[in-house]
């Protein structure tokens, strides 16, 4: 029998500014074309993040 365990498969990845872990999905909204995740939700708004925040360093 094989066992399943919750945190196989689940591709997640981390906010390069805070390292908070952040799903692929939310990455590949926010983040930028590399697949990097420059901001997120925990250390930015989501006004600035709507902005294009998460997809580049802050200038």
């Amino acid at each position: 029998m094989e066992h399943v365990h919750p945190d196989e498969g689940t591709d997640q990845t981390t906010c390069e500014n805070c390292g908070t872990h952040v799903s692929a999905s939310f990455v590949r909204v926010f983040g930028d074309n590399e697949g990097t995740l420059h901001r997120c939700s925990e250390c930015t708004t989501v006004s600035e993040l709507m902005d294009g925040l998460g997809s580049g360093p802050r200038q």
